[in-house]
């Protein structure tokens, strides 16, 4: 069950990383009114949520450690 989890945020973060990285190119094409500052929030945004993803992928991986741990 964790495996299908972590698979999860693992498909998330990367479907994050590639609208980072499309966010990036659009701040980057130069100053456009109100698309620009758009872009700028979306991107921090998206980051926030690559941290939360990562975070509990964290939390996942020491979950099975654990398990792990107590089996033995």
């Amino acid at each position: 069950m964790a495996d299908n989890e972590l698979e999860i945020l693992t498909n998330a973060r990367a479907v994050l990383l590639e609208l980072r990285r499309n966010l990036a190119k659009t701040i980057a094409a130069g100053y456009k009114s109100g698309e620009t500052e758009t872009a700028i929030k979306s991107l921090i945004e998206t980051q926030h949520a690559i941290d939360v993803i990562d975070h509990a992928g964290d939390e996942l991986e020491d979950a099975e450690e654990e398990e792990e741990d107590d089996e033995d």
